[in-house]
């Protein structure tokens, strides 16, 4: 039995593996934590490896990143893991979307001690450090827990600089594309991110992001891509600055100089619509080595684009397939169907927009609409697409104008809305 150190199991999978990554990478710069700490990465399906670890530490942790998503699709699989847990003695403690959103039936219905709420890394090394030095961990910031049934929810934790927290984990070889912008000033109601990580953006320095996509082409990882909620709003603060892009594309030349690919503006990113210019555009030709640029536009009826707070206008997006397609790239395009109170209207006036962008040449990248847990919309119904939405659809499919997960999605809207009415999630209105 080791007891001078603590075993930190990392549940890993495939869908939540970016934050565990930037968990991970954060923990190995901090020689004064992981001196105590062995970190171990367990995939689902490997959780008897716990029974072995738990019989060579005194202290134990099992951290699990969720999305509302994979909690929907697993839950079984998420419990087990919790059960495991609790009977080898480990405490369970949850991060990201879903616990944020949700604390609660993380807490009561999915069992975890703890949550962390909002950003996680300087909260999880406090609640480290807590449990190796004794200290209160109830202190620690941005935790969640039950007080005789009753939801405790610290002050949560901000990151002030990106730039002290390393996009992924390199000692541990664990690789994933750069975070380059965290936050959004927009606040969607559909989304997550605005209300549970923040609406201040921060930006990693142009300097920062270079030597990060260095190391990865160093390591033979070629293909250099990028997180962000806006890919041509880097360096953007309520104001709109195309030249902070436009400069770094200029300075990741020298990634692509020393064998790299550099992708901005498509996966695992999109761009918000009139952040598309030709002055920004034409500076891309020849920069980036995507042909592909994806556009956020939702909808195609300007009240729902109010009602939703995006913050463009349907014609912003007409606007923004014109330019890209006008510098040779191909150009998808985001709808979500099934929003709340989208009515027969605002249907055919998607359905119109839709048919512009695959005349001017682009791809309608579809989506059903997702009640998610800390959004203003978490109560709302189910996402369902219209009979004559899902004829367009499939005719568009067969043409080759038309990509996405909608059915999967739309399985996963009514899977949400079950757990909802099954007192599983327990979203709080925001």
């Amino acid at each position: 039995m080791i007891d001078s150190k603590v075993c930190l199991v990392f549940i890993y999978g495939k869908t939540h593996r970016y934050g565990t990554n930037v968990l991970i990478g954060y923990l190995e710069t901090l020689p004064q934590i992981i001196k105590y700490v062995d970190i171990y990465v367990v995939k689902p399906d490997e959780i008897h490896l716990l029974s072995t670890l738990a019989r060579k530490y005194r202290l134990r942790v099992v951290a699990y990143s969720l999305l509302t998503t994979y909690v929907a699709e697993n839950l079984n699989e998420v419990l087990k893991v919790v059960e495991t847990s609790r009977r080898l003695g480990y405490l369970s403690i949850a991060g990201g979307p879903h616990p944020s959103g949700d604390p609660l039936g993380t807490l009561k219905s999915l069992k975890f001690d703890y949550c962390i709420i909002g950003e996680g890394e300087e909260p999880l090394v406090e609640f480290i450090s807590n449990l190796i030095s004794g200290n209160d961990i109830l202190s620690t910031k941005g935790l969640a827990y039950l007080d005789n049934d009753k939801l405790v929810v610290n002050t949560k934790f901000k990151v002030k600089d990106l730039d002290n927290y390393p996009p992924f984990a390199e000692r541990s070889g664990l690789f994933n594309p750069i975070e380059i912008s965290r936050g959004c000033i927009y606040a969607c109601k559909f989304c997550q991110v605005s209300y549970i990580f923040s609406s201040n953006v921060r930006h990693r320095s142009i300097e920062n992001i270079v030597k990060y996509a260095r190391k990865l082409v160093k390591r033979g990882i070629r293909d250099v891509r990028f997180i962000s909620p806006d890919s041509f709003g880097y360096g953007s603060r309520g104001k709109w600055y195309p030249e902070k892009v436009i400069e770094l594309i200029n300075e990741l030349q020298r990634v692509r100089n020393e064998g790299g690919r550099v992708f901005l503006g498509t996966f695992p990113s999109e761009v918000r619509p009139e952040h598309v210019s030709e002055e920004l555009v034409r500076e891309l030709v020849g920069k980036v080595d995507n042909k592909r640029v994806i556009v956020g536009a939702q909808t195609g009826s300007e009240k729902l684009l109010k009602v939703l707070n995006r913050g463009h206008t349907p014609e912003d997006v007409i606007n923004a397939v014109e330019i890209l397609r006008k510098y040779g790239f191909r150009v998808d395009v985001d709808y979500i169907f099934g929003l709340p109170s989208e009515d027969e209207e605002d249907v055919e006036l998607t359905l119109n927009h839709m048919r512009k962008v695959v005349t001017l040449g682009g791809r309608v990248h579809a989506h059903v609409f997702l009640p998610l847990p800390g959004t203003p919309l978490a109560r709302a119904p189910p996402g369902r697409i219209p009979v004559k939405v899902r004829k367009f659809m499939y005719k568009l499919l067969g043409r080759g104008f038309l990509y996405g997960q909608w059915e999967r999605q739309e399985r996963l809207a009514q899977m949400i809305a079950k757990l909802r009415s099954d007192g599983i999630i327990l979203p709080r209105v925001t």
